[in-house]
């Protein structure tokens, strides 16, 4: 929670000397898929996410913006190779297990990034970007059943999940597509490094969305 409030105040702090600079703000969503890289230990039960989010921009120069970025993906699991994982915490084998629900990885973000954008004479403006966050990770409990209809709950302890808040940084590109003079379309892929225990985490968030200036 100390860790989020950082980013927190950092970002209203560079918003609010944005202001003072007397610079052009925007607000947006944004939604799409998100491509995990888990760590070796559940790489192959995650596969495609979702999610989106918002931001808030501020153009502090003409090419250069800060932007305060929020963020939530779910990425649902595998269920049947997911069996191997959770069958010894039920003393099972996993051919045993009968059914098995639960087991999804949520991540709630919180990051600062700056924008750097290449001047063009066309409506597409291109940018890369760069920023830092906080990441909230958590994996609901895995409940199952067996042949006999018998039923356990494993929690993300149970099978050593690393969740928690994290550090993260993330870097991508993107564009923006002008509509009119209060209005942008944009398309975005990112690469965000969480920074677990074991090994990092990793996810490819590719998103759509729009910028409204204020």
């Amino acid at each position: 929670m100390r860790s989020m409030t950082v980013i927190l105040v950092a970002g209203i702090l560079s918003i609010s000397l944005a202001n003072a600079q007397d610079v052009r703000f925007s607000v947006g969503p944004q939604a799409g898929i998100a491509i995990s890289a888990f760590e070796d230990t559940w790489k192959d039960f995650y596969g495609i996410g979702f999610g989106g989010g918002a931001h808030v921009d501020a153009d502090i120069a003409r090419f250069f913006s800060a932007r305060l970025n929020i963020e939530y993906y779910t990425f649902a699991s595998d269920k049947d190779k997911l069996k191997a994982v959770v069958a010894p915490q039920f003393n099972l084998q996993a051919s045993d297990i009968a059914s098995l629900s639960g087991g999804n990885i949520s991540a709630f973000i919180v990051a600062m990034e700056a924008l750097g954008k290449i001047p063009t004479r066309s409506i597409l403006t291109p940018y890369a970007l760069v920023g830092l966050g906080i990441h909230s990770i958590s994996l609901s409990d895995l409940s199952g059943s067996d042949k006999t209809g018998r039923s356990a709950t494993a929690t993300a302890d149970d099978v050593n999940f690393d969740g928690g808040t994290k550090f993260g940084l993330d870097f991508g590109i993107g564009f923006e597509c002008r509509l009119n003079h209060s209005v942008d379309l944009t398309m975005e892929f990112k690469y965000v490094l969480v920074f677990t225990q074991n090994n990092s985490n990793a996810a490819m968030p590719i998103t759509v969305g729009a910028n409204f200036h204020l």
